[in-house]
């Protein structure tokens, strides 16, 4: 009889553990939450400037919900987080990403406007300038300027991209002055006249001109 109830027991206990497999876990799983929640959770996130977190949100909402209504928000708004915390190369590969994949989304201007204050906000003082940095903005900035559909975004572009070309201008004049004070005025002679052709008007042009003339003969 003992032997007999210890094999309904041991029976009845494989079946139990069968039909509930949840028994052999810890905790209940975290029920899915659904994307408009995790979108509202991402936001909060985003607004406390937690950006790492929002972004990682962001993230499982694109993965697990790739047909949500507001994808392409979704996206825009890992790259803003990212440009937010100066992950600044990350950001605009996000921002390209974007605007590849949503051409005619009405924030496609923006994001390009923000591609270039990624290079821009690299741009060191003029001892410093990497010239490659301040191109690229100055590339992105001059595109998006001449873009009729830019509207608002084309005119502070304009204003960057003569922001750019000043600290261009500047950096060719540090060069010529300190080529200038190692007599070598080949190379002085040379960076001044870049800014006068090639950075005219920007308040330089009076500096080379009279390093030019200075070193007339030399």
């Amino acid at each position: 009889m003992r032997r007999k109830l210890s094999f309904i027991l041991v029976t009845f206990i494989a079946v139990l553990a069968a039909g509930c497999p949840s028994l052999w876990k810890t905790e209940m799983v975290e029920k899915d939450p659904g994307p408009d929640k995790l979108f509202q959770a991402a936001e909060e996130q985003f607004q406390k400037k937690q950006y790492s977190q929002a972004v990682e949100v962001y993230e499982r909402l694109k993965s697990g919900y790739p047909d949500f209504k507001k994808m392409p928000e979704v996206y825009l708004k890992i790259a803003d987080a990212l440009y937010d915390e100066k992950s600044y190369d990350k950001a605009i590969a996000r921002y390209q990403q974007f605007i590849d994949l949503y051409p005619g989304n009405k924030e496609v201007s923006r994001a390009k406007f923000n591609i270039g204050m990624a290079y821009f906000n690299q741009i060191k003082n003029t001892v410093d300038v990497d010239n490659s940095v301040v191109q690229r903005a100055t590339a992105e900035f001059k595109a998006l300027a001449a873009d009729s559909n830019a509207g608002e975004w084309a005119k502070k572009a304009e204003e960057k991209y003569n922001e750019c070309r000043k600290k261009l201008a500047e950096k060719e004049m540090y060069k010529a002055h300190t080529m200038l004070s190692v007599k070598n005025y080949q190379a002085a002679r040379l960076a001044a006249k870049r800014v006068l052709d090639e950075y005219p008007k920007l308040g330089y042009d009076d500096d080379a001109a009279e390093l030019i003339k200075s070193i007339k003969g030399k």
